[in-house]
């Protein structure tokens, strides 16, 4: 009788201790934490990952570290360029990336890039100043010999009015900002002839800008950049600076390629990039301003256009090539 009580006892004992348990348990545990408990604290949802460029069967002529990304450089092949490239710049449209060739007398020439391979090379005509060309992604325009636009779009080209000045088009849409020493304006390209839009600034060259002089390099809806050369004090060297300026003609922020460093900068989707002649690459957050890192590739990156994404091309000046830089 008395084992039987006992029994009841302990088993009694036993439920109770487990019930203690659970309630515990369902608290957070021993030690009264309510916070720990996985009811209050729900796993937290993994940020998706970003969808993985296309494979590419090409290998790259070389990589290179920005911070922890892996950048890779492909040379493009399949067109000897290296008797005719002489570019300042470059300018796209869809798959065909246009440049200057030769010296006297200048030309433009295209030529057509898919899967790293080069073709269909087309020498389109006489071109005038190494240094004026532009693009929206609808149309490519150079300045001829005689000062006029030449306008290109793909498949033919048609000579329009007066070259306006330093332009930079607006991705997807007729209008282009166009500078005139600091003069910077929005202009319309209609039948062939610039009409003025509006007015952005008399001068956008404040302050520490206004003795260089600013060439535009891209501009979209919202932001126009403009690269120059500043010589700061007790600097021997000028420094390539690339300036984002507002549609209202105010400064937003600076990216300052290396000391001494000279050629180009582009803009890509998340990046704004710098490359010397001499190899030197450096890449800023586009939105902060914030170096990101540098490196040296065994190239010289002359010339810069930005093509789709975060994918660039450049002009070597070295081996008179074309590659494409996946950023």
């Amino acid at each position: 009788m008395q084992k039987n009580i006992l029994a009841k006892r302990i088993a009694a004992g036993f439920l109770a201790g487990l019930t203690a348990a659970s309630l515990l348990a369902g608290c957070g545990g021993g030690g009264g934490d309510k916070g720990s408990g996985a009811a209050n604290n729900p796993p937290k949802a993994e940020t998706p990952a970003q969808p993985a460029r296309a494979t590419v069967a090409t290998a790259p002529s070389e990589t290179f570290k920005i911070g922890d990304n892996e950048v890779k450089a492909y040379e493009l092949t399949g067109v000897d360029l290296k008797d005719k490239l002489r570019t300042w710049g470059l300018a796209t449209i869809g798959d065909s990336v246009y440049f200057h060739i030769g010296v006297k007398p200048q030309h433009m020439a295209k030529v057509t890039v898919k899967n790293e391979t080069l073709s269909d090379f087309t020498d389109l005509g006489e071109a005038g100043d190494v240094n004026a060309m532009a693009s929206n992604g609808k149309v490519v325009i150079w300045k001829t010999k005689d000062s006029k636009a030449a306008i290109h779009d793909g498949k033919e080209t048609k000579i329009g009015g007066k070259w306006p000045g330093d332009l930079a088009g607006i991705p997807g849409s007729d209008e282009f900002y166009v500078l005139r020493g600091g003069l910077l304006k929005v202009m319309k390209l209609e039948n062939g002839e610039f009409k003025d839009v509006r007015e952005i600034s008399p001068d956008i060259r404040a302050k520490d800008l206004a003795d260089t002089r600013l060439s535009l390099v891209y501009g979209d809806k919202d932001t126009i950049y403009a690269r120059c050369v500043l010589n700061k004090a007790g600097e021997t060297k000028g420094t390539p600076v690339l300036v984002a300026f507002g549609t209202d003609g105010k400064e937003i922020r600076r990216y300052e390629g290396p000391a001494g460093g000279k050629r180009d900068f582009c803009v890509t989707e998340s990046y704004v990039v710098y490359a010397g002649a001499d190899g030197n690459i450096r890449v800023f957050d586009k939105k902060s301003g914030k170096t990101l890192g540098d490196a040296k590739v065994n190239f010289g990156p002359f010339a810069l256009r930005a093509k789709t994404g975060n994918d660039v091309l450049a002009y070597d000046d070295r081996g008179k090539k074309l590659y494409r830089i996946d950023f």
